[in-house]
């Protein structure tokens, strides 16, 4: 903050005076450097306390997670039919469906999907055959029936990307919402009571299931990816409990994290006053707090079909992401003075437009030109802080733990491993750089806060 023109004073000098006066009183710049410094370091010390508690429940939620399903009802893999495209006669019993393709639906527990790590996993249906669909797909078979009659149907924990299933023609349930225009984000366990058998020995079992067209699908995707579970209530109860377990271990991290990100965003904004450097703080909260919200919107699809998965992949691309990398860049921008901070702001804005108008007018090449000056314009400012920057190492390695999350995607398309499977749950690599990143970015706060090598804190103009 400064004096505004004339000698009139601001509001935020009159503040930052204020604060200074009730933490100095009449001992002078030295009592207030250390009075802050106490005061962030008993911030940093909570958080980081907190922080602790938060990873060790999620290690042991994943733990509970990833525990082997239980082995019960009849697995229904083996021969199916399928046909593309959509016609809701299909889900008639009667229907001759002589003429689909026959598929084997393999489900071994040893496969796992590359995501959460569900067992049981196999392609799709662009790897049997139908390699540019998108769309309705429809899937049938013929169940036997056992004698028991409390009989439940545990639905296929993983489909691209949503379904729904029916009993001889009966709709009985699915995930998403595939009338009018689709709305499906990803599948969740689902159990469904079947109707009673009347001493059927068989029933017609149909699903309907629906791939979002789109990009970043590969030639192994669309519809079925695991098959539902034919159980005794009892049984079917057991399973579904499992497989919601190990869907909440494999996004609980997407939930815990955002909700640190947040408070470090307040500790940033509101409980840190008069930092070294208030422009750092700023961008930092903004930063967490975007990268928190990007986080959080895996969880809530996973989980939920609040918001659908073009409209999150909207959000991201156009408002999130490109603002999470400028924030970031403007932050560490801050750390430090020199010569090209001014240069490295204004490249760091220039990119932002540039990947805004990439998303809006899906062009990948103007994107990755907008994600290389964002990596010219932190590698200026890591130079910068090598250089002569106050506290380089914690910068710095805090630096590198949120850019792995900033460029996700181009870390995977250089072949660093994505997701790691602790307890058979997977936890992406953004999430384990982020989980570091969280104690270092409150080291940092605290570190601006009482001030470079014991000097006075500067003031920025606003």
């Amino acid at each position: 903050m400064g004096r505004g023109v004339g000698g009139c004073t601001s509001p935020g000098y009159q503040i930052d005076s204020t604060i200074e006066t009730t933490l100095a009183g009449n001992n002078g710049t030295p009592a207030l450097i250390a009075e802050r410094g106490r005061l962030a370091r008993a911030i940093r010390n909570g958080f980081c306390l907190f922080w602790l508690v938060l990873v060790l429940a999620v290690t042991g939620m994943l733990a509970v997670g990833g525990r082997p399903d239980p082995r019960v009802g009849r697995v229904l893999d083996g021969p199916w039919r399928f046909h593309a495209g959509d016609d809701a006669r299909w889900a008639d019993p009667g229907l001759d469906d002589r003429s689909w393709d026959r598929i084997m639906l393999v489900s071994n527990p040893d496969s796992r999907d590359g995501d959460v790590g569900f067992p049981g996993y196999f392609d799709g249906w662009r790897a049997r055959g139908h390699a540019a669909l998108s769309g309705f797909g429809w899937y049938r078979r013929e169940v036997q029936l056992p004698q028991q009659r409390d009989l439940v149907l545990v639905g296929p924990p993983v489909v691209d990307d949503g379904y729904a299933m029916f009993w001889n023609g009966q709709a009985i349930g699915g995930i998403g919402r595939l009338t009018g225009a689709p709305n499906v984000n990803g599948t969740r366990p689902l159990r469904v009571d079947l109707p009673p058998t009347h001493g059927a020995r068989s029933a017609v079992l149909a699903i309907r299931a629906f791939m979002q067209p789109g990009p970043g699908r590969d030639a192994q995707s669309g519809g079925l990816r695991t098959v539902p579970v034919l159980a005794t209530a009892a049984e079917g109860k057991a399973l579904y409990a499992a497989q919601w377990r190990r869907t909440i271990a494999g996004y609980v991290v997407d939930a815990v994290e955002p909700l640190a990100l947040l408070i470090l965003a307040g500790l940033a904004l509101f409980a840190l006053p008069g930092l070294a450097r208030p422009h750092f703080s700023r961008w930092i909260a903004l930063a967490v707090a975007t990268s928190a919200l990007l986080r959080l919107g895996n969880a809530i699809s996973a989980w939920t079909d609040l918001v659908s998965q073009p409209t999150l992949d909207w959000m991201r691309g156009i408002i999130g992401t490109p603002l999470a990398k400028l924030a970031w860049t403007m932050a560490w921008n801050q750390w430090t003075d020199g010569r090209d901070r001014r240069l490295v702001a204004a490249a760091a804005v220039v990119a932002w437009i540039v990947m805004t108008a990439a998303a809006i007018l899906e062009n990948a090449w103007l994107g990755g030109a907008g994600r290389a000056m964002i990596a010219l314009a932190l590698a200026a400012a890591a130079v910068r802080i090598a250089r002569h920057g106050e506290h380089r190492l914690l910068a710095l390695s805090a630096m590198f733990f949120t850019s792995v999350g900033l460029f996700a995607p181009d870390l995977s398309a250089l072949g660093v491993p994505g997701i790691w499977f602790p307890f058979n749950i997977g936890v992406s690599r953004s999430q384990y750089a982020y989980a570091l990143a969280l104690p270092l970015l409150a080291f940092a706060l605290a570190a601006q806060a009482g001030g470079p090598r014991g000097r006075a804190p500067s003031r920025e103009a606003s």
